[in-house]
């Protein structure tokens, strides 16, 4: 009889038991899984604002809406900076973070947000098992560290530089401009270099599959249509533009190689859409990063030379 009793209320445990492992479904993906998801990441995704890449490596300990998971929340925070307050010696010692030469606030506030996520929902936090999660998903761990950095302090030393380009990830489309400054600040040469391909690498896998044209003052690849840099925010004209990609040569370069229907249509129209990738015609097939460049008389009597040379 007392086994017959039993039997319902174990099976409404387990049914709950179950139900919460659900919940925490996504943070144990990041206790168990060393598995990269940069490839979860692809081109067919909708371009992303600075902003939305700034807010999506935000942590996942916000409070919802709901009162009593944010009391839940907001109890679990307050447990967890005291926590890495007693620990944090060992903490900056075993990931490896002292080269950083922060703070121990600054530790203390990096760490409460690492161990936040890495702790999930449990009750109670394990040195060890906090440690192997941190260096088992550095992938994923560092970029909200170097992010945290930033975000700290109000210049970098070139060790702290260092660090954050190198693993900064996705969100450098949110911080080129200050990493850019810092490194310029330090005369990084090296380090802009670096910094430049990341930002190509990541425009293309995060935000969109053509990178812009190359600025002329700072040439990362970030000059919008308008002729405004992203990254060192500069304003730069069109005579300036084509002085700095030689666009005589490309426009001589596009007359013969284009079709001659192409070239007369942008005689007729009297400028040309420059992209990436070079020298277009002026057509309804426009990319919404090609920079609308006007035709000077001298550059329309190239393409008239080209024409005449061609037979046409």
């Amino acid at each position: 009889m007392i086994v017959r009793l039993l039997a319902p209320s174990m099976a409404r445990s387990r049914r709950t038991s179950s139900s919460s492992r659900a919940r925490r479904s996504s943070i144990t993906n990041l206790k168990e899984s060393d598995q990269s998801t940069a490839a979860s990441s692809k081109v067919e995704q909708q371009p992303q604002t600075a902003s939305s890449i700034s807010a999506s490596i935000k942590p996942a300990t916000q409070a919802s809406s709901s009162s009593s998971r944010s009391s839940r929340s907001k109890k679990r925070s307050v447990d967890t900076e005291s926590w890495v307050e007693r620990h944090i010696d060992e903490l900056v010692s075993q990931t490896g973070l002292e080269s950083l030469n922060l703070t121990r606030d600054e530790y203390v506030a990096i760490f409460t947000k690492v161990v936040d996520i890495l702790r999930g929902e449990a009750a109670t936090i394990d040195l060890d098992t906090i440690v192997r999660r941190f260096k088992r998903n550095a992938d994923r761990v560092l970029p909200v560290v170097a992010s945290a950095v930033l975000e700290l302090r109000d210049s970098l030393t070139e060790e702290q530089l260092e660090f954050v380009i190198n693993n900064i990830g996705e969100a450098v489309l949110a911080y080129a401009t200050r990493l850019y400054t810092e490194a310029r600040r330090l005369n990084r040469e090296d380090l802009i270099e670096r910094l430049r391909g990341l930002w190509r690498q990541q425009w293309v896998l995060r935000k969109y599959p053509v990178l812009p044209v190359t600025c002329p003052r700072c040439r990362f690849d970030s000059l919008m249509p308008d002729l405004t840099c992203l990254v060192c925010g500069a304003t730069v004209s069109e005579s300036e533009l084509k002085s700095f990609l030689g666009f005589e040569k490309l426009l001589e370069e596009f007359a013969w190689n284009s079709p001659v229907e192409d070239v007369k249509k942008t005689l007729s129209y009297g400028y040309v859409y420059v992209s990436s990738v070079g020298i277009k015609a002026p057509d309804n097939n426009k990319d919404v990063l090609d920079i609308e460049v006007v035709l000077t008389s001298k550059e329309k009597d190239i393409l008239q030379e080209v024409l005449k040379r061609r037979g046409a």
